[in-house]
């Protein structure tokens, strides 16, 4: 600490925004250079405390430059507590004020305590590469149950507690009000990671008004949680940059401007069921490049368009949203509407276009109906869909293939096979009374013929190829009749039969439905015969009972549900999906008739 005029001393006046920690701020005469350095640890536990602090000031005079370099962790976690502190104020010129903290962490203290303080000085630049943050020392916070016997034993260790393994969304209550703070001169922070440091900053700041900036460097990280006052000045993004951690969705204010370069990464978190998404409020322009990852935290309701930042002006140089996973339905782009914002939507390619690739892997024109359904109902819906669950799923798979076989697996086949497989039992029933009629005992005097026949087994199979769905039905059929003559010409008759029925559908050698159902049949038969010409009608119906079980799995979406204090993030997690299968059941009625013309050879 130098002091123009003599005396100084720090305390609870200092954390006053614009005040020095001075004891004889007043005095006359210049301030000389300050400057001080740790190689360990420094630890203070009192309310009102500085684990590092450096000072030159004076009043009437000039005061000199602030160095101060920490080689170790600061802590200074009591009620307005400060971590590191430098000065250099004076009526005169002031000094540059230049802070190195090279420790794993600086952690200032809860109340209006502070991790970093600049105050007055000219020229002034904070280098950080520790985890920045303000906080009182007891937190409340919450860890997942793995990390949970490693933290107890965590401590036991002696010196201050840091909840590294603590989930960030579980603390977002306990960071004090600023975590970085400046006056009036020129603040740059720059934040970079070294070593096995993390170079992380979580909080908000007030850098004051001078011509400042904050500069997050490539692979380091910084939290904004609700306001980052720069004065005007830029925040350049060449790292990550999220609003509160990974999972929560806000908005965070900047007063000034945002330029993210090609290696900077805006993570945003897109909540669909309330239709917002992270976003950034500027008071200058901001200006997009690098990437913006997507993490979807509900997808109930269909994708619309949303404003990532506004600004005085906005410039997209090239931002590319991602996804956490490859996704084959969703085109994300982004684009300045008005000037001032920058918009993310999504251009994206129908169902339709992508079940008619060829690398879909079907060729199905039921699948192609259904996905043209689908496209329909996206295009004439509000994001309030009742089916957006199931369109964004589909448009969350990962390729073409997997998207083919899950249309396939929504396409009812099953609906229109059941009125097939009737008529293939009606078939085998009027086969039976044809076959009857045409015995000799129908030649007989009274004309007359009496049948009743069991097909016990009847087996279908039809694979139409690649692309298609195969299927095998086995059919057990009884029915039972009869058909007299009633003139010269004619002969009247009916018949009636039941079948039971098992079916099977696959695709691509999986199983797709499995039905089982029964039908009863009745039909009136006629003929007519004049010579060796004859002409034969069947006129009547059926109804059917069916019942069965569909695959209809859908891969869930993935998405992180968080983050720890140090930035490492939680497992994936899966958001809420469809029933793996479903059960239907459908009554099937038809009715028709045939007619067979012939000769009969004597």
């Amino acid at each position: 600490q130098a002091v123009g005029g003599g005396g100084g001393a720090g305390g609870m006046d200092s954390l006053a925004m614009g005040q020095s920690a001075a004891g004889s701020q007043g005095g006359i005469g210049d301030a000389a250079a300050s400057a001080a350095s740790t190689d360990s640890q420094v630890w203070v536990k009192g309310a009102s405390s500085y684990a590092m602090f450096g000072q030159s000031a004076t009043g009437d005079g000039n005061a000199h430059a602030v160095d101060l370099t920490a080689g170790d962790s600061l802590f200074a976690q009591g009620a307005d507590s400060v971590a590191v502190y430098g000065e250099s104020t004076a009526k005169g010129a002031k000094g540059n004020i230049t802070i190195n903290l090279n420790g794993q962490y600086t952690i200032g203290g809860a109340g209006t305590g502070v991790a970093a303080m600049l105050v007055g000085g000219a020229d002034n630049t904070l280098n950080n590469h520790s985890l920045l943050y303000a906080m009182g020392a007891t937190p409340s916070f919450t860890i997942q149950a793995s990390q949970f016997q490693a933290f107890q034993a965590f401590l036991l260790a002696p010196g201050p507690v840091v909840p590294t393994n603590a989930i960030l969304e579980s603390l977002l209550d306990d960071f004090s009000p600023l975590a970085i703070t400046g006056t009036s001169g020129d603040d740059h922070v720059e934040n970079s990671k070294i070593a096995d440091t993390l170079g992380r900053v979580i909080g908000n700041m007030d850098l004051g008004g001078g011509t400042n900036s904050f500069h997050n460097i490539a692979d380091a990280s910084m939290v904004g949680l609700k306001t980052i006052d720069l004065g005007g000045g830029k925040f350049t993004n060449d790292g990550l940059f999220t609003n509160q951690g990974i999972g929560v969705v806000a908005k965070v204010d900047v007063t000034g401007g945002f330029t993210q370069i090609f290696s900077g990464d805006f993570v945003t978190d897109v909540d669909l069921n309330n239709q917002i998404t992270d976003a950034l409020a500027l008071t200058v322009a901001g200006d997009f490049d690098g990437e913006a990852p997507l993490n979807f935290l509900s997808i109930d309701k269909l994708f619309a368009e949303y404003v990532l930042a506004t600004g005085s002006a906005m410039t997209d140089s090239g931002i590319t949203p991602t996804t956490l996973h490859p996704a084959v339905g969703f085109n994300f782009l982004t684009k300045v509407v008005g000037g001032t914002d920058l918009v993310l939507y999504a251009d994206n390619p129908t169902f339709l276009e992508l079940a008619q690739d060829p690398n879909s892997g079907t060729t199905d024109p039921g699948v192609f109906q259904m996905a043209q359904y689908l496209d329909d109902v996206e295009a004439s819906s509000s994001p309030d869909n009742p089916m957006a669950l199931l369109i964004n799923m589909l448009r969350f798979l990962p390729d073409e293939m997997e998207l083919g076989s899950a249309l396939t697996r929504l396409t009812p086949h099953y609906a229109v096979h059941t009125f097939e497989m009737i008529n293939r039992s009606t078939d085998i029933m009027l086969e039976a009374a044809r076959e009857c009629t045409g015995v000799p005992a129908y030649k007989d005097p009274d004309g007359r013929c009496v049948w009743a026949s069991i097909s016990p087994q009847a087996e279908y199979s039809r694979d139409a190829g690649a692309g298609t769905t195969s299927r095998d039905d086995v059919m057990k059929t009884m029915s039972l009749g009869g058909i007299g003559e009633v003139s010269q010409h004619w002969s009247l008759g009916a018949t009636i039969g039941r079948t039971e029925f098992d079916s099977k559908i696959d695709f691509n050698g999986e199983l797709l439905s499995a039905t089982t159902g029964e039908s009863w049949q009745a039909y009136a038969l006629a003929k007519y015969a004049d010579k060796n010409y004859f002409i034969d009608f069947a006129v009547g119906g059926g109804t059917g009972s069916f019942k069965g079980e569909r695959d209809t799995h859908l891969d869930q979406v993935a998405f992180i549900p968080g983050e720890t204090l140090i930035g490492d993030y939680l497992p994936e997690a899966l958001l809420p999906g469809i029933g793996n299968s479903v059960t239907y059941t459908q009554k099937t009625a038809q009715f028709g008739g045939s007619a067979r013309l012939g000769i009969t050879q004597e």
